[in-house]
């Protein structure tokens, strides 16, 4: 029989939000270094990710959940960029 996991403190939970507080301040930094727009996009977009991954991890409880939960959890982004990939398939492979 296995122990269920712990689930994070107040101190975990206080943690995971200054992270999220400094990432906050990272990406709107961000936008202010010398860089091209393109980069400047693909570093917040790394930081927006992440975020992301912070709350999808802790405040939602996923990094305790077994796999089914994630299946379902991440199947919509599946469908997301399958739809996007269909709208701009005439762009894409023109």
């Amino acid at each position: 029989m296995s122990t269920p996991p712990v689930q994070p403190t107040y101190g975990k939970y206080l943690l995971i939000w200054i992270w999220l507080i400094a990432l906050l301040v990272a990406g709107t930094f961000i936008s202010y270094l010398p860089l091209s727009k393109s980069g400047i996009v693909l570093l917040i977009l790394a930081v927006a990710l992440a975020k992301t991954a912070l709350v999808v991890l802790f405040y939602m409880h996923m990094k305790f959940e077994r796999l089914p939960l994630w299946v379902v959890a991440i199947f919509p982004f599946f469908l997301i960029g399958l739809a996007v990939l269909l709208v701009f398939s005439s762009h894409l492979f023109a």
